[in-house]
């Protein structure tokens, strides 16, 4: 074959593993030997090692500064600019520089963000979306799914699970599959659930709730609080307890809106679960303009829950057989004001009447005799002055008792 100038040789531009390339060996002491040829299969997997600063494979472009090395056994090492980025091995992808405990382990000192997923769509669908699949060829129930980890070190230098966020099943039936998450947090050195998601219920510091919202503590005291800072003379800290028919169904008469329950123990061989007492709200008249309401208070009475006080628009009715009771220590008023009124068995009632004075009386002559709560007639069909007088005397005595209880009430005026 002629010689020929490189750039007149034909362009091979699908090499296989066994074409050569011609090289130089410096190596060889003598000329002669140092010409030989490569493999291109042997030459691209006999590349150096190189470094982060002088990457194996570079581009002129950065000044050979950036590119690929081998920063370790079975380790390909990505470097910018002569700094590290990133290494494969076989046990999965680091980012940073550091000792990899996971297949995807990012190291850094950097404060602001380091996983950010964008999406730009514009449409209606979901995105960025971040799915932990854990595809069980034997899924079960109690299987857990995922597990999101806050881990930090403690005052002994140790790493510590400070909080986690766990995914599980609870029930794998096609067609009605029931879901577990929960939100750990650690107390006292213990990571445990404190709210948990079943299924279509919430449990705070309960794993098996009952109900769609299940509040449990062994703690005395408040277990819940509603708090509002609002610098406003306005109502605030509002619970509402809000019950209606459907969507938009229209509310009846007698419909129960809602009720708050106190539920306790009794002392049976096998404590049983009793509501003690209770407050319930109901509507009277569901009327468009005229509404009345209800709210009637209950205790347990012999076994039976009891309304004992009820409230209505315009009616307070205290149960039969229902004493009512005030305190010793002082006096207890009904109506603090003059215009305040009240009545009895179903008569207007009237301001408090006006003064009925004791019996005025006196003598020219003799005295009357001191009551002393008796009366003596010897003879009821000729009874003497003196009987009379006596009969007389008794009757003002507890007369004038009879008023002055009724001032001491404030049933009349003094």
């Amino acid at each position: 074959m002629a010689d020929r100038k490189v750039t007149a040789l034909t362009e091979l531009t699908a090499p296989v593993a066994d074409d050569v390339l011609p090289i130089i060996d410096t190596s060889e002491s003598s000329n002669s030997a140092k010409n030989k040829k490569i493999q291109y299969t042997t030459l691209l997997r006999n590349l150096p090692s190189g470094s982060n600063t002088t990457p194996s494979l570079g581009w002129t472009a950065d000044s050979g500064v950036t590119g690929l090395y081998r920063s370790a056994a079975n380790t390909l090492s990505v470097s910018v600019n002569q700094t590290l980025v990133g290494s494969f091995q076989s046990s999965g992808l680091q980012l940073g520089a550091g000792t990899p405990a996971a297949q995807l382990h990012l190291f850094s000192t950097d404060t602001t963000d380091q996983v950010i997923f964008e999406n730009s769509d514009t449409g209606v669908d979901t995105g960025p979306d971040l799915v932990l699949y854990r595809n069980s060829a034997s899924p079960a129930n109690s299987d857990y799914l995922g597990n999101l980890v806050f881990r930090g070190e403690d005052s002994g230098g140790n790493a510590f699970d400070y909080a986690s966020i766990v995914a599980s099943i609870e029930t794998v039936t096609n067609g009605s599959e029931d879901g577990i998450l929960d939100l750990m947090s650690s107390d006292s050195g213990t990571l445990a659930s404190r709210i948990r998601l079943l299924n279509s219920k919430v449990g705070i510091h309960e794993t098996a709730p009952a109900y769609p919202l299940h509040l449990t503590t062994s703690a005395a005291g408040i277990a819940l609080q509603v708090e509002n800072s609002t610098n406003s003379a306005a109502s605030a800290a509002d619970l509402c307890l809000y019950s209606r028919r459907g969507a938009s169904g229209a509310g009846q008469d007698n419909d129960v809106l809602s009720t708050i329950f106190w539920q306790g123990k009794n002392d049976a061989g096998t404590p049983e679960t009793v509501l003690y007492s209770s407050i319930e709200s109901k509507i009277i008249d569901a009327s468009d303009g005229t509404e009345d309401g209800q709210i009637n208070f209950k205790v347990m009475d012999t076994g039976a829950l009891t309304t004992q006080f009820s409230i209505d628009a315009n009616l307070l009715t205290v149960g039969d057989a229902v004493d009512i009771a005030t305190n010793t220590s002082t006096g207890t008023k009904i109506g603090t004001a003059t215009g305040q009124k009240i009545g009895f068995w179903n008569t207007t009632p009237v301001d408090q009447p006006a003064a009925v004075a004791d019996l005025a009386h006196s003598t020219s002559s003799g005295t009357l005799p001191t009551p002393d709560g008796t009366v003596n007639i010897s003879n009821a069909a000729s009874p003497t002055n003196a009987e009379l007088l006596t009969y007389c005397v008794e009757l003002e005595a507890k007369l004038e008792a009879a008023l002055a209880r009724l001032r001491e009430t404030g049933l009349i005026a003094t």
